[in-house]
């Protein structure tokens, strides 16, 4: 799915230039329906009259021509988008759409360009080894069930020393001193690790059996044993397995995000659902023409993290507030709202688009695991 967009936006980016660079032979019948072609596109059948039966090098440099000489509508596109939100949408309704690139073509060539950039500059800087699980084994992580029927927890050595050293501090009150005694018996309680780990870095299941063994009651049944040892199993699995989790972001962040966006329209139509005048095409148009703005600065902004590091956070805080400003004038401007009432729908759109993104979240962390 990855190429697939790849190529769809590729695609989309040769289909705003005007194909100039391609000479053309007026007044003979178009070669795929015999129309006379009087200027350089049948008008019968859109095909371009031009011959490419030409040197290579001429074909070559003419079709490179073509694909990166933008015509006028990219340039009149990107600063209404960017910079007077609404305004582009709004008179794209009213009719005013020669003037413009098509909502679908430019959400998918800035769809294409923000993947692309993410997924380059996250393997040149290491993003996709931050998924991992080896964070949560250091809090501690649940695995099976023990005598009591709770989740056993697997730790490491590391974290049960830094809740010793936390102890022995003397400035601690006591509430936070018995919060981390707590915390130690819980986990001195689990497993470590170090005894499951083999020197390949996979989970040794005798050992790992042996454990959960140990902390079931002597009176479990059969079926609660068998579900403790898979439940073992599957996690140690997810474990060894754990860099699958970056690479299923590769594969189904696209597929997200072209999800997303008839999603986003359908939301638009509920919050707009008693007015009349106000169709489903118009909320489809509205939701491209936010998610491109949303690539557009989030592209934008993960080239400045990259070459500042150090600015994430702040990056992070601009890009929503931008957010909310965007949308909020993107309702005023399109739909001709109310201060009040956009505010609302703005907020209602954006609690509803976060639910949304973590249930399709929690969706991929399931199928990235459960394919180990």
């Amino acid at each position: 799915m990855e190429h697939d967009i790849e190529v769809a936006g590729l695609a989309s980016a040769g289909g705003l230039s005007t194909g100039d660079h391609h000479p053309v032979q007026s007044g003979v019948p178009c070669a795929n329906c015999g129309t006379v072609v009087e200027d350089r596109f049948c008008t019968t059948c859109g095909q371009l009259a031009s011959d490419f039966h030409r040197p290579v090098w001429d074909l070559v440099m003419s079709s490179l021509a073509d694909t990166f000489a933008l015509d006028g509508r990219l340039w009149r596109s990107l600063p209404l988008l960017l910079f007077r939100p609404g305004r582009m949408t709004r008179n794209y309704l009213d009719g005013k759409r020669a003037r413009y690139v098509p909502p679908f073509r430019m959400f998918l060539l800035t769809s294409v360009i923000f993947f692309l950039s993410l997924f380059t500059l996250g393997d040149q800087l290491g993003w996709y080894n931050s998924f991992k699980i080896n964070d949560m084994v250091q809090e501690g992580l649940d695995l099976g069930l023990d005598e009591t029927g709770e989740p056993i927890r697997v730790v490491r050595e590391e974290r049960l020393e830094e809740l010793r050293q936390e102890l022995e501090d003397t400035d601690i009150d006591e509430a936070e001193r018995l919060e981390l005694q707590q915390e130690l018996n819980d986990m001195q309680h689990g497993i470590t690790v170090q005894r499951l780990l083999q020197d390949d870095g996979r989970i040794n299941r005798d050992a790992l059996y042996d454990e959960v063994n140990a902390r079931l009651d002597p009176d479990a049944t059969p079926e609660e044993r068998e579900q403790a040892w898979r439940a073992a199993d599957h996690a140690a699995s997810v474990y060894e397995n754990q860099d699958r989790y970056g690479a299923r972001i590769r594969e189904w962040a696209p597929r997200f995000s072209l999800m997303f966006m008839p999603i986003l329209a359908f939301m638009l139509t509920l919050i707009y659902a008693w007015h009349r005048r106000r169709y489903i095409y118009d909320h489809v148009i509205t939701a491209l023409h936010i998610q491109t703005y949303i690539y557009l600065i989030a592209t934008l902004m993960l080239f400045i993290g990259a070459i500042n590091p150090s600015s994430v956070g702040w990056l992070v805080l601009t890009g929503l507030i931008l957010l909310v400003v965007y949308i909020y004038r993107q309702l005023r401007v399109t739909y001709d709202t109310g201060r009040f009432m956009a505010a609302l729908r703005t907020f209602i759109l954006l609690i509803s688009s976060f639910l949304v993104l973590i249930t399709l979240l929690a969706f991929l962390i399931i199928v990235s695991f459960a394919l180990t």
